[in-house]
């Protein structure tokens, strides 16, 4: 299944105040704890449990375009594919002031709190779980390319094959401030 989590889709409506706790949430693409594909805003909300699936999976947001603010995912996250993240597995929009402590595993572009920053912007946030992947593993963002990292931190064990960091696995354009 595609854009599974507590929501699967949100539009344009914002998300406030919402936990979710010991879930137990599969898909295939653009899973999440709380949803599964954001283009809303999601603030002050949390996912508690375990998330799987294949591409795009977090343990609060899969995909993000819209923005999450002022939340947490405690969630481990696990998948057999690429873009996972312990908060957000691929974000395309904001993402501040949120942290993730959850253990996060997959193949490529995994980090604790977003697995792939694509022209996305991390400000005000850390990750604290185990990262594990292949290539492109980050203790907070596994690739981060053409999006922006701003006063955020991680103190995540990271374990990878290839373009394995601390902070970030991979930075493909733009970087860290």
């Amino acid at each position: 299944a595609f854009d599974v989590g507590l929501f699967g889709f949100v539009d344009c409506g914002p998300i406030e105040k919402v936990g979710l706790e010991n879930a137990d949430i599969t898909g295939k693409e653009r899973v999440g704890g709380l949803v599964g594909k954001n283009f809303g805003t999601v603030s002050n909300s949390y996912a508690t449990g375990t998330v799987y699936g294949d591409k795009e999976v977090g343990g609060l947001v899969g995909f993000n375009f819209g923005n999450t603010t002022a939340s947490y995912a405690t969630s481990d996250v696990s998948g057999t594919g690429n873009d996972l993240g312990g908060l957000v597995g691929s974000n395309v929009g904001n993402t501040s002031g949120s942290y993730a402590t959850g253990n996060v595993s997959g193949t490529d572009d995994v980090g604790g709190l977003v697995g792939f920053n694509f022209i996305g912007d991390v400000t005000a946030s850390n990750a604290t779980g185990t990262v594990d992947g292949d290539s492109n593993v980050g203790g907070l963002v596994g690739i981060n390319n053409g999006g922006t990292l701003t006063e955020s931190y991680a103190t995540s064990s990271v374990d990878g094959t290839d373009d394995v960091g601390g902070l970030v696995g991979q930075i493909t354009s733009s970087g860290a401030r």
